[in-house]
């Protein structure tokens, strides 16, 4: 019958109503159809989805606080992302003074406090900072603001502040905004001035018809949002709660019960019996019964039951966006997984509304905050990170961060002053020092900081031989790193080359200082100082030089004063100090033996002073330099035989 009339099509300007074809309504165009809609009843009176309509639950303020304080889901998910949009704080783009200022003020005001709570209140239907100054709060906030001049901070709900008429001028700075808010009293009401009012308003309401000018502005509570889900899963874990309950049961089937039940006081004897059935199942753990009672246990199954409540957890998570794993505190459910990826994106969604609904509020109360703590209002920042790292993690990324800064010094990109302070900086910010602030300003105030240029020979590592670290415009601590660098490369493949082996002479000053009293006009830089421990025009295996036994745990050596010393011309026309160090010389015979070459017969330890003599200094008449020696560790570096060209003395 069904499938005659389905093909049967209606003529133009009648329909089928699912039972007959009868005339379409006038403003209704009729379908041609098949026989699909009447075998699945889709879209006629049989179908249930016909009588689907939305509705919204609530939305009075009793309801929003019954929910609130009394089922812990809606007040974590209306508490979660309020709590970490202000828990981690912001960093500012300023000098430590200032900081210290702009944190005292935040204080003294309750600054994050009132942050929390005016978000809480606006995640529940819509709150409000408000701006105290002591003066009259109708007046708008004054273009200056003086020091301390804030006197509180006070947080209200949108059920304390009445708004006033909307403003419907499209070319007002407050368009559709209040045009003031008012404060009704026990005594009196107090009109305030938008610019002294912060507000914090809910989920948005588009302007639908119906809606009140309030509901518009306000905006509508995340518990009205998310009821639906939060009742369907407490009904589902009250519904499993109930059901433990009915679990076991044990059935009794008593003999004469109803015959029983009707003689006085049969029903105590009935239940006396059970009872004495039940304590005999305990003790004795066996149940005794007369020869026609029956007794058995049931037991419900109730598997599938967590399955159904993790799906309904699911859709609460999905409502509020809020990850499982923070809004239960529950570990991921699925095979290998972390629920790193949920939290990523929930912190990236928390960051997002940092953005675009924390921030504008913040930077209102700023432009009057800044100038009470003496600061201009002006000054940059950014929230900080939401994420906090493990301490594996933070290891981690330190260790990636000074492999990153040690790329950057030795490149000499930045001037060695820059990146230390930054460095500095970085570790204070990282609060993983504790007391380093205080340590790098006792440093700085002996003059023991990083502040300044960093000496090459505290380092270690030294130009190539004849190169001049004093340069103008040359960085000496990048250059001797670039040189380091450069030997580094050099046996890289440890293939047999020439080979120059040299200790840096750490106290040159010393000797300079000895030397410019002793008649010296110039004489060669403190980073061209050192001693020769091998100069092998013959290629060898660096590698098979071995390593020195002597130094200390710096790879340094000390030559003690006095012993003997000499100061003689070396060659055609070096000018030398010669010195007696039994380390050094041992050192100099390994290495020939290992198959390093030296050009003359003897070996004897020195360091260079000047290739230019004044006239009228008698060498012979010069008393040597007696103080001690401390000499840096072995710098193994690619013979340079051009190193004569680039002597220069200061």
């Amino acid at each position: 019958m069904s499938g005659r009339i389905a093909n049967v099509r209606p003529k133009p300007g009648f329909m089928f109503d699912g039972q007959s074809i009868v005339p379409a309504p006038p403003n209704v165009i009729p379908l041609r159809d098949g026989l699909g809609n009447v075998l699945t009843g889709r879209g006629t009176s049989i179908d249930r989805t016909v009588r689907n309509f939305w509705y919204r639950r609530f939305q009075d303020v009793q309801q929003v606080s019954f929910a609130y304080l009394g089922s812990w889901l809606h007040r974590k998910i209306v508490d979660i992302p309020a709590e970490d949009m202000t828990r981690a704080g912001r960093d500012w783009d300023a000098t430590d003074d200032e900081i210290a200022k702009i944190e005292a003020e935040e204080k003294r005001l309750g600054y994050w406090e009132k942050l929390f709570e005016a978000l809480l209140l606006g995640r529940l239907g819509g709150g409000a900072i408000l701006i105290g100054l002591g003066d009259n709060p109708a007046n708008p906030l004054p273009v200056t603001i003086r020091p301390g001049q804030i006197r509180y901070l006070t947080v209200l709900s949108r059920w304390e502040l009445n708004l006033g008429e909307e403003d419907r001028d499209p070319e007002s700075d407050t368009f559709k905004q209040p045009k003031f808010y008012r404060l009704p009293g026990t005594s009196r009401q107090v009109d305030i001035h938008p610019s002294r009012v912060v507000c914090f308003r809910g989920l948005p309401i588009p302007a639908f018809p119906g809606m009140t000018w309030e509901d518009r502005f306000w905006g509508m509570s995340v518990v009205e949002a998310v009821d639906e889900a939060v009742q369907q899963a407490t009904t589902a874990c009250a519904g499993f709660a109930a059901l433990i309950d009915e679990a076991k049961i044990d059935v009794f089937r008593l003999a004469g019960m109803a015959e029983q039940l009707l003689q006085p006081g049969g029903e105590d004897r009935l239940l006396q019996r059970v009872e004495m059935t039940n304590t005999g199942k305990s003790v004795h753990r066996a149940v005794v019964l007369d020869k026609e009672d029956e007794w058995e246990q049931r037991q419900l199954a109730l598997t599938g039951v967590r399955d159904v409540i993790v799906t309904y957890d699911a859709r609460v998570a999905g409502a509020a966006d809020i990850p499982a794993t923070r809004l239960f505190g529950k570990s991921p459910d699925g095979m290998n997984a972390t629920g790193d990826s949920d939290l990523t994106n929930y912190f990236q969604s928390v960051g997002s509304k940092q953005e675009k609904q924390l921030r504008p509020m913040m930077e209102r109360i700023d432009a009057v905050m800044l100038p009470s703590a003496g600061l201009k209002a002006d000054l940059t920042w950014s929230f900080s990170p939401l994420m906090v790292l493990s301490e594996k993690d933070q290891a981690e990324v330190e260790n990636k961060e000074a492999d990153t800064v040690t790329k950057y010094a030795n490149a000499g990109l930045v001037p060695e002053s820059a990146l230390a302070k930054a460095v500095q900086n970085r570790m204070i910010e990282s609060q993983r020092w504790p007391g380093l602030q205080d340590a790098i300003d006792e440093a700085d105030a002996a003059g023991e900081g990083l502040s300044g240029e960093v000496d090459p020979a505290e380092l270690g590592v030294v130009p190539v031989p004849g190169a001049n670290p004093n340069a103008p415009g040359a960085n000496p601590p990048a250059r001797a790193r670039r040189a380091a660098n450069d030997a580094a490369m050099f046996f890289a493949d440890a293939k047999p080359r020439p080979l120059y082996v040299q200790r840096k002479l750490l106290n040159a000053a010393d000797l300079i200082a000895w030397a410019k009293s002793a008649g010296f006009t110039s004489t060669l830089p403190a980073g061209d100082m050192h001693v020769t421990v091998l100069y092998s025009r013959t290629a060898v295996d660096p590698m098979k030089m071995g390593e020195s036994w002597a130094g200390d745990d710096k790879g340094q050596i000390t030559v003690k004063p006095g012993g003997p010393r000499a100061v003689e011309r070396l060659g055609e026309s070096a000018v030398v100090l010669l010195f007696s160090s039994y380390e050094i010389e041992s050192r100099h015979r390994d290495m020939v033996a290992a198959g390093g070459s030296h050009d003359f017969e003897d070996f004897h330890p020195h360091v260079t002073l000047s290739y230019e003599v004044p006239a009228g200094l008698d060498l012979d008449t010069v008393k040597p330099f007696t103080g001690r020696l401390l000499f840096g560790p072995e710098l193994f570096e690619p013979l340079d035989l051009e190193w004569k060209r680039k002597i220069t003395e200061a």
